[in-house]
């Protein structure tokens, strides 16, 4: 069964995997090699920031999309300084995460 997001992105993108939880998205990750992950910061099991890191140390050219309910500053910054491309509330995931998406290849390709 596809996420809500994996839902809102696939008819724009293709969806190579999901993941329910921060150890699970770094097994898939490390299976499919994607050159885009979007990831929660508040996954269960192991949360966005660290599989974030841990994924730029195996894969220093994916990017990463962070999607949050919470829009606070700090976890914005922390989100950037590990190398996110975007940051996207959950409430607008719809068109903004498609825009993020869309800006994050169209710099990867430039």
């Amino acid at each position: 069964m596809l996420s809500t997001i994996a839902r809102l992105v696939g008819q724009d993108c293709d969806v190579v995997g999901t993941a329910a939880d921060g150890d699970a998205l770094l097994r898939e990750a490390r299976r499919l090699k994607p050159d885009l992950i979007i990831l929660d910061i508040f996954m269960p099991v192991m949360d966005g920031f660290a599989a974030g890191r841990q994924l730029k140390v195996e894969f220093p050219q994916t990017r990463f999309i962070y999607i949050t309910f919470d829009p606070d500053p700090a976890l914005i910054a922390e989100a950037v300084r590990i190398g996110a491309s975007a940051v996207v509330p959950k409430e607008s995931a719809g068109k903004q995460l498609i825009q993020a998406i869309n800006m994050t290849t169209a710099l990867a390709t430039s």
